[in-house]
């Protein structure tokens, strides 16, 4: 008896384990492979103004994103649909800097579906005439959920800043409020 256990475990259970750590390893590859390449779609279309991470960082299968103009770019998340996996845009950012002179301080301005970072530079003759930078962060779509609190003035805050410093714009920006 033992040793006929002994053949079956080398003839089938042996090349059944094999199988399914290679299957196991495949699909943890192709995972981490499609994260790779919404991390590099994330960076390429968004101008380097937005966290890849910060995206796709609570749970979303599959993110991409969009170029919609220089300084912007639409971001889709994958949603199942009567049982069809398809990409839905849930997120927008728009940079713009401004050379006219912007009242009041660096703050936070928001709405149901957008939030809106405003930094004000420091030293607009430093910065090439720039007084401040705007970067909105907007929901796309039906849907009016933001995701978690403090996703879209996170992604708004962090634009900002990663714009500024590209202007040469010294400035300084609150925290992200929570909404």
């Amino acid at each position: 008896m033992a040793q006929s256990w002994g053949r079956w475990l080398l003839g089938v259970g042996i090349p059944v384990i094999v199988a399914a750590v290679g299957v196991g390893g495949w699909f943890l590859y192709d995972n981490t492979g499609d994260r790779a390449k919404s991390r590099a779609e994330i960076i390429a279309n968004c101008h380097g103004l937005v966290d890849p991470d910060a995206v796709m960082g609570f749970g979303m299968p599959r993110v991409e994103a969009g170029a919609s103009g220089e300084l912007a770019c639409v971001l889709l998340r994958e949603v199942t649909f009567e049982g069809q996996e398809q990409m839905e845009e849930f997120a927008s950012v728009k940079v713009e800097a401004s050379k006219d002179a912007e009242p009041g301080g660096s703050r936070f301005e928001y709405d149901a579906r957008s939030v809106v970072a405003i930094a004000r530079c420091a030293d607009p003759a430093r910065s090439g005439e720039v007084t401040a930078v705007r970067a909105t962060a907007a929901t796309e779509g039906d849907s009016p959920g933001r995701g978690k609190p403090g996703f879209l003035s996170g992604l708004a805050r962090e634009a900002a800043l990663r714009a500024a410093a590209t202007a040469d714009c010294e400035t300084t920006l609150p925290a992200a409020p929570k909404v």
